[in-house]
């Protein structure tokens, strides 16, 4: 089964390598800079795990956390 997995984090370098190592071990990898967008991404897909900053400027990722578990 390859896992499907969401990387939010608002600094682009952090996101290539996190995404560059993760692909290489065969996973399936979504990312992007905004915490909003990784809410909807995660609506709109069957994502796995969810890999996420938790200082970022429009939501933390306590919140995200929290949004994401109202979703269900």
């Amino acid at each position: 089964m390859k896992y499907k997995i969401l990387v939010i984090d608002d600094e682009e370098p952090i996101l290539r390598t996190v995404e560059k190592i993760l692909t290489k071990e065969g996973y399936d990898v979504i990312t992007t800079n905004s915490a909003i967008k990784g809410l909807s991404l995660v609506e709109q897909n069957d994502i796995d795990i969810v890999l996420l900053d938790i200082m970022m400027p429009e939501l933390d990722g306590t919140e995200v956390v929290k949004r994401i578990k109202n979703l269900n």
